[in-house]
């Protein structure tokens, strides 16, 4: 994330390590750029292209109202900068609005070189999407990949499998063969929180653990203090939680502390939104695995370079994840918080 001149080069030729999400989710604690999506209303556009450019890329996310997509924005809006594009963002109020999503895919058409979404439902948007790729629009996804090829050009996105593999290892190299492991989860049927829960608990046993149960918060962090609640009282035995999104870690963890337990029962995150990587930092948070919606956003925006030039690209890019405790938080922290305020976010 310190040199994002080499980052495209790396990532894209293979040579980072392995390294995909359904949305961060959690509050923004900073402001968007001027002249940005998000720097005015939700599923606004940002402001007209600028003499000189070499055209104009948007970038759909999912939602505007988090760190993890203000990070996404971030990369994109540094790799327009350094490729010679103009970036729009757009984005619905809320990750379960796809009708105002397939809206703005449909808007998107009628100015953008090339569109790169992060689709709120893969399902739902795929024929909106197939359609605009089917015009003539390069179309890169990322962050979360349709099941039908043809209906664009190239994903980038983070191996929620693997990541959630690395982090059941993690929990389990640390507290030993005797761990006791809950999963609080997203909503029960999402692809991307079947692959982290399932890696997360794959890791924890191949290291001699057990997994005690698993229950969905709906990526609610209200939700995860209840049901990370309701997993103390039934299985007095456990001694670690870990959920697949940081806003249901952070609700997990006021479910530990409320019943005076956070010196048995450690707390694992998923994202390394800022709020998880703060908590960790304060010796709340265990641990976190770290996706890199920067990098994201800027391999999202290198990859539709490549197209719009008639450079082959590989179908599936993955992104890098890594494990973040309180030995690497600050630095991790760091590092987001200067591309963020780089790219004109007021964090």
């Amino acid at each position: 994330m310190k040199n994002f001149k080499r980052l495209a080069a790396m990532t894209l030729a293979g040579a980072m390590t392995v390294g995909m999400m359904a949305g961060c989710g959690g509050s923004s604690s900073g402001e968007a750029p001027a002249g940005s999506a998000a720097g005015t209303a939700a599923g606004s556009a940002a402001a007209a292209p600028s003499d000189g450019s070499k055209g104009t890329i948007t970038v759909i996310t999912m939602a505007l109202n988090s760190d993890f997509w203000h990070e996404v924005q971030a990369g994109a809006i540094l790799a327009g900068e350094e490729l010679g594009y103009d970036i729009k963002v757009l984005g619905p109020n809320d990750e379960t609005n796809t009708q105002e999503q397939m809206n703005e895919v449909l808007d998107a058409q009628n100015y953008s070189d090339a569109i790169c979404i992060s689709a709120t439902d893969p399902d739902s948007m795929q024929s909106t999407i197939a359609d605009a790729h089917a015009a003539g629009i390069p179309i890169i996804t990322f962050n979360n990949p349709l099941s039908d090829e043809s209906a664009y050009d190239a994903y980038t996105g983070t191996n929620n499998a693997a990541a959630g593999k690395g982090l059941g290892d993690y929990i389990a190299e640390t507290q030993g063969e005797g761990v006791k492991l809950a999963i609080v989860r997203g909503v029960a049927g999402s692809i991307v929180h079947d692959q982290r829960a399932n890696g997360i608990a794959e890791g924890v046993e191949a290291g001699g653990g057990t997994l005690v149960d698993a229950q969905p918060a709906d990526s609610d962090r209200a939700k995860a203090v209840t049901v990370a609640e309701n997993l103390i009282q039934a299985n007095p035995d456990i001694n670690a939680i870990a959920a697949t999104s940081d806003e249901m870690a952070l609700g997990a963890y006021e479910a530990v502390k409320s019943s005076g337990l956070t010196d048995k029962i450690k707390v694992y995150g998923f994202d390394a939104s800022l709020g998880g990587l703060e908590s960790i930092m304060a010796g709340e948070l265990t641990a976190d695995a770290a996706q890199l919606p920067i990098q994201m956003g800027y391999d999202s925006i290198v990859l539709a370079d490549k197209v719009l030039n008639g450079e082959s690209v590989e179908k599936e890019n993955e992104v890098p994840y890594d494990i973040i405790n309180q030995d690497n938080a600050e630095d991790f922290y760091n590092d987001c918080m200067e591309k963020l305020r780089e790219a004109g976010f007021d964090y």
